[in-house]
């Protein structure tokens, strides 16, 4: 009874993308899904991985998907979605995308919501309407808290939705999110839920009857999917056999389903992801640059890694650390790096700067053609990432500066990928300085966690903040050395 979820990532994996185009990956793998859902222990398809693009830049992928899943009633869509908090409406959305791609008359497959951690509020309209396609659908919600926790998406829990929605009577589960690699396992999940979040017996009572009926649905429906299979199995065998003897057992069910991967032909003219975004090589190659071997690299986090319906405010404080660095530094001894947005402080940076410094952008493999526009106008200096989307770029700061060299991180304002940006410095080989402004809550909590190797400040200490940073650079203070 042990069955398995297909799994498709939302992002390939790099070393996957250094191999093959993103469209072919969804294209093969969509292939391999359609050869294998029949087989009653495969119980679905699982849309995972980290949570830094829009669903619907993968709308024709959940199209096929839907249309695979016609063919069986107990077909599972899994989709990791509401784990990140900038990305608001992909629990939303990813429900949406489901429901439109429904043919006449089909049936809704059993949908299934791996966070719903981050939505809109859930007393606005948009929150409201959020409950309202949830209870239509049926649709079900699984809560993996030490996940969360870990992947510094979870740091503030009086914020955790788990009890709003099972007021409104939605279906609601545990899950671990890979028990494995966390070494949790279900008592140790159910314990983080109740303790952390508050959860009272009759809530753990409700979340237990939605895993019942889950359990029950499921079990009905592998044997009716068994039953199918294993009359399907016997008539393909009978057949062989008719032509040729051929070996059964597991051999002969892996050749049955190579010879199904291969006669399966896919439409390889119909694109599978969002074609409404530009590579960032071509439209900005004359801008590509390495970065510098020598010098101090400042990361300015103050605006790329906001939440979409975040707009960074520039605070006093702030400016006048950039005010100070810009006026005092050395540009021989002093770069700075940022986002591809443009804007917030990376925006004041730029024209503030006037060129005086070096000021590096990294960017996506793939932008809009207006975070196009505003990088041409910047004149900033471009590194390229190997990640499609915006929200992963937080490695490319760790590989490309963190991991290779001592450096300042100035971070103003950002989300969970802010976060793990510091967590990222904070694990540097070489030693960074990290500075965090207190006037981002989210950067804030996460500072807090790393007591002792992040300086927080305000406008009561924002001068001490560019002092510090100027001595990084080899300046000297006072006359003499610190």
């Amino acid at each position: 009874r042990l069955r398995c979820l297909a799994a498709i990532r939302r992002i390939p994996l790099t070393i996957v993308k250094d191999q093959v185009a993103a469209w072919d990956y969804f294209r093969e793998n969509l292939q391999v899904l359609e050869a294998v859902a029949e087989d009653p222990y495969v119980a679905g398809s699982d849309i995972l991985g980290e949570e830094i693009n829009d669903i619907r830049d993968i709308r024709p992928v959940i199209r096929e998907i839907v249309r695979i899943a016609a063919a069986d009633p107990t077909f599972v869509v899994r989709i990791h979605a509401g784990e990140n908090d900038s990305l608001r409406d992909n629990v939303a959305n990813s429900i949406l995308c489901v429901k439109e791609s429904l043919t006449q008359g089909q049936k809704l497959p059993r949908i299934r919501i791996g966070h719903g951690l981050y939505t809109a509020n859930l007393k606005s309209p948009k929150g409201k309407e959020l409950i309202r396609e949830l209870r239509e659908t049926t649709a079900v919600l699984e809560f993996q808290i030490t996940s969360n926790v870990r992947l510094n998406n979870l740091s503030v829990m009086e914020n955790h939705p788990l009890k709003q929605y099972l007021r409104r009577g939605l279906r609601c589960v545990q899950g671990t999110d890979g028990g494995a690699l966390y070494g949790t396992d279900s008592i140790d999940e159910q314990l983080s839920l109740e303790k952390l979040l508050g959860l009272t017996f009759g809530e753990l009572c409700r979340m237990n009857e939605s895993e019942e009926r889950v359990l029950k649905e499921s079990l009905a429906g592998f044997e009716e999917k068994l039953a199918r299979w294993e009359k399907r199995w016997s008539a393909s065998c009978e057949k062989e056999q008719t032509q040729a003897p051929v070996s059964g057992g597991d051999a002969g069910i892996v050749r049955y389903y190579k010879e199904r991967i291969e006669a399966l032909a896919t439409d390889e003219s119909a694109p599978l992801i969002g074609d409404h975004r530009v590579l960032s090589y071509e439209v900005l190659a004359k801008q590509i640059e390495e970065l510098p071997s020598a010098g101090l690299p400042v990361v300015i986090a103050g605006g790329s890694f906001n939440n979409d319906s975040h707009t960074t405010k520039l605070h006093e404080d702030g400016v006048r650390i950039i005010d100070r660095l810009l006026r005092e530094g050395d540009p021989e001894k002093l770069f700075f790096v940022i986002g591809h947005r443009i804007t917030g402080y990376e925006r004041y940076l730029i024209e503030q700067n006037r060129g005086k410094f070096r000021v590096y952008a990294i960017v996506p493999t793939m932008i809009s053609r207006r975070e196009r526009d505003r990088l041409l106008r910047s004149n900033a200096r471009i590194r390229v990432s190997i990640e499609p989307a915006a929200m992963g770029l937080y490695k490319s700061f760790a590989y490309e500066i963190f991991k290779r060299r001592k450096a300042v991180l100035l971070a103003f304002d950002g989300n969970s990928a802010g976060a793990n940006m510091i967590q990222d410095a904070k694990n540097s080989r070489y030693k960074s300085r990290i500075f965090v402004s207190r006037h981002s809550r989210v950067l804030r909590a996460k500072a807090d966690s790393l007591e002792g190797y992040v300086t927080l400040f305000d406008g009561r200490n924002a001068e001490e903040v560019a002092e510090e940073i100027l001595f990084e650079t080899g300046r000297k203070t006072g006359g003499k050395d610190d």
